[in-house]
């Protein structure tokens, strides 16, 4: 009887020791860990900064872009269920017949936006299905930014088109042109510098900027903060702390909730910040020969946009190059499918 009771006492000893393991392993496995990205650092050279043009192969390499960096190994591989990953964003674009090359080729965009980059974008190792992911990521972005900068752009030329008829504007009309004047940063007595001021960004100079500043999308402001193009902001807490910040700067790179409130952020600082001055001008004569703002041309304005300078004018226009990115300023997003809301009307 005894070496019975020993017996038993001995199989329950074994079934507490083989549950507690497998609790530790499903702790381990499936506990709230951090996702494995989140200790990533930023490349020290930027990714867009080393890719070439195969215009003057004299001068240039014919390599579109370096090779992307890996994930550091000694991270954990945890992923949270409510994360975006590249397989989702991939299905997705898929489901909704999004396909750059008929894009390229005159197709419209399909109206798909993606609020954050996919958390494991440092794992896709190809060149070409990055290049592919980043550019389905963002160009709907820019698209739809354009496309609500032009809706509030075709209101205001409306509104000056009644000024010199010498019709009068309703009171509706003025508090409206009052909330744009003050959120471009422009007079309601100069509403030629104000049409100035909301106009498009080209979407090849968008995009080149958007891959300049993030690497394609894997620098740690991208992946951490949704921050495309590198905005600074001086307030305390408001982004992210560069890693190669100097001693004694203050500043921090802005985050954004979403994706597009970057792209948004993006323009809106272009449209209205005394430093894009020249850019702006160079746009409005463009409009006025009767073309459409051009990214490669207008790319020489932007010299204050970074520290490089003419450095930094010369990548963007490299990516242009190497990438294509002019086909796709001409790019319009499909129709809405949904009722929108009522937009101010001058009748």
């Amino acid at each position: 009887m005894r070496q019975i009771t020993y017996a038993l006492k001995s199989s329950k000893a074994a079934t507490v020791v083989a549950l507690g393991t497998i609790g530790i392993y499903a702790l381990t496995q499936f506990g709230d860990h951090p996702s494995h990205y989140a200790e990533a650092k930023l490349a020290d050279t930027p990714l867009g900064a080393l890719t070439s043009a195969p215009i003057d192969e004299g001068k240039f390499d014919v390599a579109a872009i370096p090779v992307p960096a890996p994930r550091p190994g000694d991270l954990p591989s945890v992923k949270q269920p409510d994360q975006l990953t590249v397989t989702r964003v991939m299905s997705g674009l898929e489901n909704v017949s999004f396909h750059l090359p008929a894009i390229r080729s005159g197709s419209e965009v399909p109206r798909y936006f993606v609020p954050e980059l996919p958390v494991d974008i440092l794992d896709v190792n190809k060149v070409t299905t990055r290049k592919k992911l980043f550019i389905s990521v963002v160009l709907p972005l820019i698209l739809n930014t354009n496309e609500k900068i032009l809706e509030d752009r075709k209101i205001l030329k409306n509104m000056i088109k009644l000024r010199d008829q010498g019709k009068s504007w309703s009171s509706e009309q003025l508090a409206w042109l009052d909330d744009l004047a003050k959120k471009y940063k422009g007079s309601v007595s100069d509403l030629n510098d104000l049409l100035a001021r909301v106009d498009i960004i080209p979407v090849s100079l968008a995009l080149a900027q958007s891959i300049e500043e993030s690497g394609w999308g894997t620098s740690r402001f991208a992946r951490e903060g949704n921050a495309l193009f590198g905005q600074r902001v001086w307030s305390e807490g408001k982004g992210i702390v560069p890693h190669e910040r100097a001693d004694g700067e203050d500043y921090e790179v802005r985050s954004f909730e979403r994706l597009a409130k970057s792209v948004s952020s993006y323009a809106l600082n272009l449209n209205r910040h005394g430093a894009y001055d020249a850019f702006r001008d160079a746009r409005s004569r463009l409009r006025s020969v009767g073309m459409i703002p051009n990214g490669y041309a207008l790319a020489a304005s932007l010299l204050s946009y970074s520290e490089r300078g003419e450095d930094y004018v010369e990548a963007l226009r490299m990516l242009m190059r190497s990438n294509d990115l002019g086909q796709y300023d001409t790019a319009k997003l499909a129709p809405k499918q949904v009722a929108q809301s009522e937009r101010l009307s001058s009748n």
